[in-house]
C-alpha cells in the first residue's frame, strides 16, 4: 500500500504527465490545421505560446497544492529531515565526548 506522501507524489506526476500529453496533442493539431491552411503560422505560434504559458501556471499550481497537502499531512520535508539528522549527529558526538570524559575521570 502506498504511503500518503507517495500517493500525493504519484497523483502530481500523473497530472503533470497529462499536461505534457495534452500539450503534445495540441501541438500536433495546430500543425495539422496549419498544413490544411485553416490556421496561419502566426496564429498557431501565438496560440501555442499562450497554451504553454497557461500550462506552466498549472504546473506551478499543482506543485503548490502538493506542498500544501504534504504540510497538512504534517510530514517533514527533505530539508527538515536533513537538519534533524545533522543535529542528531552533533548530539551523538557531544554524548560520546562526555562519556569519554566521565570514563577518564573514573579511572
Amino acid at each position: 500500500m502506498l504511503s500518503p506522501a507517495e500517493f500525493v507524489r504519484k497523483v502530481a506526476l500523473l497530472q503533470i504527465g497529462a499536461i505534457a500529453l495534452a500539450t503534445e496533442k495540441v501541438e500536433q493539431l495546430l500543425k495539422e490545421l496549419e498544413e490544411k491552411g485553416k490556421l496561419s503560422e502566426q496564429e498557431a505560434k501565438k496560440f501555442l505560446a499562450e497554451l504553454k504559458q497557461n500550462l506552466e501556471k498549472q504546473k506551478e499550481q499543482v506543485a503548490k497544492e502538493v506542498e500544501k497537502v504534504l504540510k497538512e499531512m504534517n510530514l517533514v520535508t527533505r530539508e527538515e529531515f536533513e537538519a534533524l539528522k545533522e543535529e542528531l549527529e552533533a548530539l551523538k558526538a557531544k554524548l560520546a565526548e562526555l562519556e569519554k570524559r566521565l570514563s577518564d575521570k573514573g579511572e
